[in-house]
């Protein structure tokens, strides 16, 4: 299996090839659409990430000592920006997601192509992530 840092190299090529904010928007939407969707009945109090302005939600389970996420957002490009992370982030073990800095985020300087709510949302959803992760060390 890749690492995480292998994992997100690839995914910097890929922006890299990219050559405006249009294009890389439709890549993150696009990776929306193979994003592990979390269940409907799963989608509660518990699994709701606070501080996004759409409704989104991420859940995890650990197999095998990996842990493995699930999420969904009723906002094409919040479904996208969870899976670009948990497409990186998936099958690793929680002290490797835990200790894991967002590097690829900020190295596509997401955060600054994003509205205000948006960037809260984007660090509501690494603050989540982080957090199961932490629970799981």
């Amino acid at each position: 299996m890749k690492t995480i840092k292998q994992k997100e190299a690839e995914l910097l090529e890929d922006f890299a090839m990219l050559p405006d904010w249009n294009d890389k928007y439709n890549y993150i939407m696009d990776l929306g659409a193979d994003l592990p969707l979390i269940a409907e009945n799963d989608k509660n109090a518990q699994t709701k990430v606070e501080g996004c302005q759409s409704a989104s939600w991420l859940k995890s389970e650990i197999n095998d000592g990996k842990m493995y996420f699930k999420g969904d957002s009723e906002a094409i490009l919040g479904k996208g920006v969870i899976s670009l992370l948990l497409n990186m982030l998936n099958g690793h073990t929680p002290e490797e997601i835990a200790g894991y800095d967002f590097h690829l985020i900020h190295e596509i300087d997401l955060p600054n192509h994003l509205s205000p709510t948006r960037k809260m949302g984007l660090e509501a959803i690494m603050k989540r992530i982080k957090e199961l992760a932490q629970q799981q060390a």
